[in-house]
């Protein structure tokens, strides 16, 4: 290309060697990003956005107009380098537009930090590539030449948000269009419309799921189906509200889940909110909301109406990458086009703090909407400030509603957070006096502070109940009760982690059964049961934890109130070997203030008081850093990447695994065959559900690298800690193949406790 002339191109065509008419003209591909990108940003309803949007398009690939990165494109030898995104971004650093240079440079690879950035601008691939290229651009692209850009370089969390947004709306046209030209020439059928959110509609089908369901509870408990529907009338009435911050405080068994969602469907539809998207804690919450969330719909999980979306179903490894682009689901777990979104914390806050191009894709679609989270007491406490500052901005600058849903609300109008305290309206009247009405046990604290309790004496206390759930503090502490309440009893039953999705939802299923029919069970488990899963025992023992987790355990018992005059029995006990067990953290902070500002003190908190909760929150609060790593600060100096890293909801990392030696085999302790009973299980759900065997999955995937395919795998899978791979034995956990990098798991997986290994006193993994 020695006269570098016309015409340039964006993008080539595998297996053409020169161009040809389906290679994308590099103008074709700017004017279409650009006109995607800023209608993305206008159903935003952001100022400013559609035109910074727009000019983002016009520029991103500026650099394509680059000499060297033609030849390269051409298969020719490049001779200089091909980087295409500096050139863009020197364009609007010197209109000294920082959001439009910070999204430009983030495009590919993810948003730097300021110095990064301003250190890419001005080198060889920014000011210098832009002075070669400019003229020759504009030539071929005139709409360049009129393109204004508007000064904007306060370094403000404002201007961060804004430019997190402006890479998302560009990222999302930047790869919808590079997507169609290869259906195009791929001859691929066109992506599905995404579903629309309809609230009027759906709001019916809901209501009337929810009559029928208060039928059923009113022929057996009058007094819960009237509260529920106090509940439901309150929200019905505070979805007419103004859109902003709101908490639904709720006790266990009020039915939130669905009151929340028609709460978002009305106020969707008055106030012209585009989706909703339903947050929860763990996959556990996650995985039983969707379900519930469905059947209200009148949908299943083949639909895209309602779109699940956590980190087990997400494909790793580059060989998924070319398929994942031509995927429509994928694509709605990168964008969010759907109209229910049913996600996790991690999935969902991570993404809103991220710097990566796939994480922030999806942010624009998140403006405009109902947010629903569930369980927001679960937030770690060192991250509350950040995240509160960003739930202000998102009903502030992204004009969503957001909802604090739980039983316990956290003080996230603390003292400490100053500027950054949330001021919410509550959905329910204090009239209604839920926590009055609806309260089902009868809690007993530890008497004595030197009183400590074996696993021995646990087990005996636990079989001495009709039948009784324990809910303790660390796996280990889970295997050690499960294998004292093994001489006991043949009805023991254990639930953590370290069991896939599948076996624990098999095993929940069963224990309901049970419980439905009076009989006999037994289970210990780990915190992974007591927020959100829907399960009723008449007793529950609790390993002593932060109040929080006191409160979310007490709502497993009598949840349904089957057992008059609050008469389930909640006990709380301190363990002799549990105690050092514990790491140091928020969560033994949060026992620890248990201790010591209530039980020292003789008095208890309350659990069912909200004044109580509130104090402990504040106690709580003022024992450690709300932003240890100063968050907020990287946010407002425009510190991208640091603060990406700094953000993590979990603090350990982790990697998926599927679980290929859990055999269709007995339990040895129950005598039951989990996997057939989850088969089963799933066929009775939906009858043309997969039910496939996991080594039938794993060849369908050795064959077709897909998202499908790999999203079949995820109840099969669990998380490992990346630290404890290189300590297992050679051979335990191997890559699927040499083209798909999938770990599987070949060790031993036990029917009763699931994934076993040397390493059992690791901490939980969501």
């Amino acid at each position: 290309m020695p006269n570098q002339t016309p015409p340039f191109y964006a993008h080539s065509v595998a297996g053409q060697c020169q161009p040809t008419p389906q290679w994308q003209l590099l103008r074709d591909h700017l004017k279409s990003v650009a006109n995607l990108a800023g209608q993305f940003a206008q159903k935003t309803g952001v100022a400013d956005l559609p035109a910074a949007a727009e000019a983002a398009g016009w520029l991103h690939d500026l650099g394509k107009y680059r000499e060297t990165f033609q030849r390269y494109i051409r298969g020719l030898p490049p001779m200089g380098s091909k980087q295409h995104k500096e050139a863009g971004a020197a364009w609007t650093a010197k209109a000294g537009n920082l959001p439009l240079s910070f999204a430009i440079l983030g495009h590919h690879g993810g948003i730097p930090d300021t110095n990064e950035a301003m250190t890419a601008v001005r080198g060889p691939d920014g000011l210098a590539a832009l002075d070669e290229l400019q003229a020759r651009a504009i030539s071929d692209c005139p709409e360049l030449n009129g393109l204004a850009i508007a000064k904007r370089g306060d370094a403000t969390t404002t201007t961060e948000i804004f430019t997190r947004l402006l890479l998302s709306c560009l990222v999302d046209a930047d790869w919808t269009d590079t997507s169609e030209h290869e259906r195009s020439y791929k001859n691929w059928p066109h992506f599905p419309a995404p579903p629309a959110l309809d609230p009027a509609p759906r709001l019916l089908r809901l209501l009337t799921f929810i009559s029928q369901r208060a039928e059923t509870i009113r022929a057996n408990n009058p007094i819960l189906a009237s509260i529920r529907e106090g509940i439901l009338n309150a929200c019905a009435v505070a979805a007419e509200l103004p859109a902003g911050m709101f908490t639904l405080t709720v006790p266990t068994g009020g039915g939130k889940t669905l009151s929340g969602l028609a709460f978002a469907l009305k106020h969707a539809d008055s106030h012209g909110l585009r989706r909703i998207i339903y947050v929860a804690p763990y996959i556990s919450i996650l995985e039983q909301n969707a379900e519930v969330i469905r059947a209200a719909l009148g949908v299943t999980d083949r639909d895209q109406v309602v779109f699940e979306h956590q980190s087990l179903a997400d494909p790793q490894g580059p060989q998924f990458a070319d398929v994942w682009q031509t995927s429509a689901a994928a694509r709605r777990a990168e964008n969010w086009d759907s109209s229910v979104i049913v996600t996790t914390n991690v999935q969902f806050f991570e993404s809103l703090f991220s710097n990566r191009p796939g994480r922030c894709r999806k942010l624009h679609n998140i403006a405009k909407s109902v947010v629903i989270l569930d369980e927001c007491q679960s937030l770690p406490p060192d991250l509350v400030k950040p995240t509160c500052q960003m739930l202000k901005q998102l009903t502030g600058d992204l004009g969503c509603t957001v909802v604090l849903c739980t039983a316990t609300q956290p003080a996230f109008d603390h003292e400490t957070l100053k500027e950054h305290r949330l001021a919410a309206k509550e959905i329910i009247p204090g009239e209604l006096k839920l926590f009055e009405q609806l309260k089902r046990v009868q809690l007993k604290w530890p008497t004595k502070r030197e009183e400590r309790l074996s696993w021995p004496e646990v087990a005996s206390r636990m079989i001495e109940t009709p039948s009784a759930l324990c809910i303790v503090n660390t796996k280990a502490a889970a295997l050690a009760l499960f294998a004292e309440l093994k001489h006991l009893s043949r009805h023991v039953y254990h639930l953590s982690t370290s069991m896939c999705p599948a076996h624990r939802t098999a095993i929940l299923a069963t224990v309901k059964e049970r419980l439905e029919a009076k009989e006999l069970v037994f289970v210990v488990s780990t915190q992974l049961i007591e927020a959100g899963v829907d399960i009723d025992f008449p007793c529950v023992f609790r390993e002593m934890a932060p109040l929080e987790a006191v409160i979310q355990a007490a709502g497993r018992c009598n949840r349904e109130g089957h057992i008059p005059e609050a008469g389930g029995q909640v006990v709380v006990f301190r363990s002799i070997d549990g105690e050092k067990k514990i790491p140091n953290g928020w969560y033994r902070r949060g026992r620890d203030v248990l201790e010591s500002a209530f039980l020292a003190a003789g008095q208890p908190p309350r659990i069912d008081s909200i004044a109580d909760i509130r104090d402990y929150f504040g106690h709580l609060y003022w024992t450690g850093d709300l932003d240890p790593l100063n968050i907020v600060g990287m946010r407002s100096g425009l510190k991208f990447e640091s603060c990406a890293n700094a953000y993590r909801l979990i603090d350990s990392d982790t990697v998926p695994v599927v679980v290929a030696t859990w055999k269709d085999e007995i339990d040895p302790g129950t005598g039951l065959n989990w996997w057939e009973i989850w088969r089963e299980m799933r066929l009775r759900q939906d009858p043309g559900c997969d039910v496939r065997s996991i080594e039938d999955r794993l060849a369908a995937l050795l064959i077709h690298a897909n998202r499908s395919n790999y999203r079949a795998l995820a109840p099969f899978l669990v998380n490992v800690f990346r630290t404890e791979l290189p300590r297992l034995p050679k051979g335990m956990v191997l890559p699927l193949s040499e083209e798909v990098e999938l770990l599987v798991w070949h060790g031993k997986y036990d029917p009763a406790v699931g994934r076993l290994s040397e390493f059992q006193d690791l901490i939980e993994a969501i």
